[in-house]
């Protein structure tokens, strides 16, 4: 889907403008896309002259079919990990200026969504930048054009880029580019996080005391807690359902018994044997729901007045990422939500319709004005994915759950008048 996406991105910029009373308008070649096009506007589209009832009707069919966008949600758009990296990417550093571009990208196996989800905690400061997703091996052409895009700035020690679990072969493709690069390997996963967690203390300066242990073997009980690594600096740590890995147990003893352990998943996913383990390097505070869906919900309500730890929100005015439960492995990079734009925890829907647990907490969150709209505050959802993510009717749907509306008949009145 690269040229594909590529389209999609010239449409949604290009058709506003051309339905208004333009004098041409893009026509999309339908043929699938075979690869990526790094090639000028004029490759992507073919000016055809505009007139007829007909080109007009296809340029609205087309908007329609590719803009996925309403006024109170936005679609992160891609059919992969890869391409929802590059979506994300490109939507929160444009890179138009040295203040929008990031100082270190990021870069992890597709192959891995538990690599990918410990990759996250490096999104926030002091790295700002992107998780880019591809083959473990060989960097893709569209992630290559990305990163030549994004120009990063480099942090304090030079570094551009960390690669987390790539091969040898896809470091040195980016050392033939000229980048300069930070490599974190491990033979496994909890190394890998044991890793990752260490890495953080020496580059920050301090090791946060809280951290948060979740699921290695399911990802929809796990996945809340990126949006949360992406946004402040508590580590993500792995468990299996019945087992603490060693790894695991010397990160967590390096917080000399003094560690606030957020364990997020219910005892299905953990059990409580692994719970109370776990007491015996700090405090354990379970967060959880039965279904992911809960889950999710539990996590984006949790505040910890002690620590400050937690999303805490109860009340609308916030960003919010919506992911599909049958299309998690591809939405880990959106996580980079949190960490620019409207920081917002993640959501759990169905492909066709939200569970009703989610439309009561959206409820919960519903925007009203006392005065006059203009005042707020206002609630936006991110969907990752298309329409067979998230379907459209869903979409609209949700739109109309969290627009704004008058809390009295007053503030309404006044509007009318």
């Amino acid at each position: 889907m690269s040229k594909h996406l590529l389209k999609v991105i010239s449409l949604i910029i290009l058709i506003p403008s051309l339905i208004l009373g333009g004098c041409t308008a893009p026509r999309v070649d339908t043929e699938e896309p075979q690869g990526l096009t790094t090639g000028t506007e004029s490759e992507i589209v073919e000016e055809v002259p505009v007139g007829s009832a007909g080109n007009d009707l296809e340029i609205l069919n087309l908007w329609n079919e590719y803009s996925m966008m309403t006024k109170n949600t936005s679609r992160v758009m891609g059919t992969s990990s890869e391409e929802v990296s590059i979506s994300t990417s490109r939507m929160i550093w444009p890179a138009s200026q040295e203040g929008n571009r990031p100082k270190v990208v990021l870069i992890a196996p597709s192959e891995s969504w538990q690599t990918q989800l410990l990759a996250v905690n490096l999104i926030h400061h002091p790295s700002d930048g992107p998780l880019l997703i591809t083959s473990r091996e060989t960097l893709s052409d569209l992630v290559l054009s990305e990163l030549t895009r994004l120009t990063p700035r480099g942090s304090t020690d030079g570094i551009q880029v960390i690669t987390i679990g790539m091969s040898d072969n896809a470091d040195q493709q980016l050392i033939d580019k000229g980048y300069k690069i930070k490599s974190i390997k491990a033979d496994n996963i909890y190394k890998l996080a044991e890793d990752i967690d260490e890495y953080y203390t020496s580059i920050s300066g301090e090791m946060p005391n809280s951290v948060i242990v979740s699921s290695s073997e399911d990802l929809a009980y796990a996945l809340p807690a990126g949006n949360w690594i992406a946004h402040m600096p508590e580590p993500l740590l792995y468990v299996t359902k019945d087992e603490i890995p060693e790894e695991i147990v010397r990160a967590l003893e390096k917080r000399n018994k003094k560690a606030t352990i957020y364990l997020l998943g219910p005892e299905s996913i953990i059990n409580n044997d692994i719970a109370s383990t776990l007491q015996t390097f700090g405090k354990v505070i379970r967060i959880s729901g039965e279904t992911p869906y809960a889950n999710a919900i539990a996590f984006a309500k949790y505040r910890d007045k002690d620590t400050g730890f937690g999303w805490g929100i109860t009340m609308p005015g916030h960003g919010l990422v919506l992911v599909s439960r049958d299309h998690v492995e591809d939405t880990i990079a959106a996580t980079a939500f949190s960490h620019r734009g409207k920081h917002a925890p993640l959501l759990i829907s169905d492909t066709t319709q939200p569970p009703e647990m989610l439309v009561e907490y959206l409820k919960e969150l519903k925007p009203f004005f006392q005065t006059e709209p203009t005042e707020g505050p206002y609630t936006h959802l991110y969907i990752v994915g298309g329409k067979d993510r998230i379907s459209e009717l869903q979409q609209g749907d949700l739109d109309h759950l969290v627009e704004i509306e008058a809390g009295d008949t007053t503030g309404m009145n006044k509007m009318n008048h």
